[in-house]
């Protein structure tokens, strides 16, 4: 931008350049998880929101076709309807999507422990091991 001195006298303007902004320090996984957090609530929104408008509208559009008759007029509400079944579909969609993204993620992984035991004898004797165990477990 072209700076005139002598304007910048009348209006009492500092002539220096502004310094330049730092940039702000995130970490990264956690700006990650901020971006998807934030994109997912904004997609969703913004679905929701064309959901609520195409339903005000499809309204009115089958009110219009239903006093003009007119065999274009019933196409378009046709057409409206799946527009908005399939926004519906995509909100479905993103909530999977959203929940499928959170299953992956390290903090929601879940530690499993299958504490298996064999027993290599006759029915007798596993009887014999349970009444002496008072139906307890059995140590290997």
């Amino acid at each position: 931008m072209k700076q005139i001195p002598e304007l910048d006298k009348i209006f009492n303007i500092d002539t220096q350049e502004p310094a330049a902004p730092l940039p702000a320090v995130i970490h990264t996984s956690t700006k990650n998880n901020l971006d998807q957090q934030e994109d997912y609530e904004l997609a969703r929104s913004t679905l929701r929101n064309l959901i609520y408008k195409s339903e005000s509208t499809l309204d009115e559009m089958i009110e219009l076709a239903k006093s003009s008759e007119h065999p274009r007029t019933y196409e378009v509400a046709g057409q409206l309807i799946k527009t908005v079944s399939d926004v519906a579909k995509d909100l479905l969609t993103l909530q999977k999507q959203v929940k499928d993204l959170n299953k992956d993620s390290p903090e929601s992984a879940k530690n499993i422990t299958n504490n298996n035991v064999v027993f290599a004898g006759s029915t007798n004797e596993l009887l014999k091991i349970l009444k002496n165990n008072n139906g307890g477990a059995i140590d290997g």
